[in-house]
């Protein structure tokens, strides 16, 4: 414990810190680990190491013993060996940042680096870690990629960028600890987290089953069409995929489809981020429902759609909102 009214020096000021920080990013998604940008230190293992080189080295000149000196070198040129194989081991491995996939506020964002290793050499036990915990450890052989990941626990909707994370090695031995700091200019959407103390109404249906708000009248046939992906599964025309071994989707025509408009002024909420959380509760339960669904906030509207992309998008303006 620290005396009360004493200040704790802030370490990353100092210019070794600084300088290394310099060297550290962001980049624009990619970057190499060249020999300015892997750093080596000795491990605790290390330091104990060096202690009982220095022992053997000290008790072989004071008592003139050849075999000690014989000894002492070779355990020197092993620790040499060791310290080149350590910073070999992720010099020169190129890193690049993957796409993150979207989370809501509260659930844990996965954040993952591709590491490409150019060269006849397998890198084995690297190692990746954020806020000073481990969080992943993988191997990456000759000429091959590797995906790595790290977790960050998400707080607050927005655009969440993790900064700096620290890849290292301490393969072979664990005497020395190889390691660089990099930021990839990585990011993940936040999405607000939903709120469902507000519900759509419900949905009437017809003799078919569908819902009317689900844009797709059931009214009158019209033709056939080829089978695409999130198409309802009760049009498809199974006499159809009997003749012909593909699949088809009936179309109909009839009433247009009912727009529902998720209104920023119609949600009674206590502050702006419930608002929001309840505006993505009924974009959620919209999409299961397969309505056609839009957006209208202050100064920006998005017309009614559906489907994964309008859903994202929809999200999406709310978490930037």
């Amino acid at each position: 414990m620290f005396p009360a009214g004493l200040k704790i020096p802030d370490f990353r000021r100092r210019p070794v810190f600084a300088f290394i920080a310099k060297r550290s990013g962001p980049f624009d998604g990619k970057a190499s680990l060249t020999r300015d940008r892997v750093y080596i230190v000795p491990t605790r293992a290390g330091f104990v190491f060096s202690l009982l080189l220095l022992t053997l080295l000290i008790g072989s000149i004071n008592y003139e013993k050849s075999l000690g000196f014989a000894l002492t070198f070779l355990l020197v040129g092993i620790g040499n060996v060791m310290l080149l194989s350590t910073w070999r081991n992720i010099a020169g491995l190129e890193l690049r940042a993957m796409p993150a996939a979207a989370v809501y506020a509260g659930e844990t964002a996965t954040f993952s680096v591709q590491l490409v290793n150019h060269q006849l050499l397998h890198r084995h036990s690297i190692a990746i870690s954020y806020n000073g915990d481990e969080q992943d450890i993988v191997d990456c052989a000759a000429k091959q990629k590797q995906l790595i990941q790290f977790k960050l626990e998400t707080k607050k909707r927005g655009r969440l960028n993790p900064g700096k994370f620290r890849l290292y090695s301490e393969f072979p031995g664990g005497l020395f600890v190889a390691w660089t700091w990099i930021d990839l200019n990585m990011s993940c959407i936040v999405y607000p987290a939903p709120d469902y103390r507000v519900s759509l109404p419900a949905t009437d249906s017809n003799n078919s089953g569908d819902n009317d708000l689900s844009g797709q009248s059931m009214e009158n046939y019209s033709h056939l069409r080829k089978y695409h992906h999130g198409d309802n599964i009760s049009r498809i025309s199974w006499k159809a995929v009997a003749k012909t071994d593909e699949l088809f989707t009936r179309e109909f025509t009839g009433a247009q489809p009912q727009k529902l408009w998720i209104d920023w002024t119609d949600i009674a909420a206590d502050d702006k981020e419930q608002r929001l959380s309840i505006m993505t509760a009924m974009i959620i339960q919209a999409e299961a429902r397969q309505q056609h669904y839009g957006l209208r906030l202050p100064q920006q509207q998005i017309t009614p759609q559906h489907g994964n992309k309008h859903f994202h998008h929809c999200l999406s303006t709310l978490a930037l909102f």
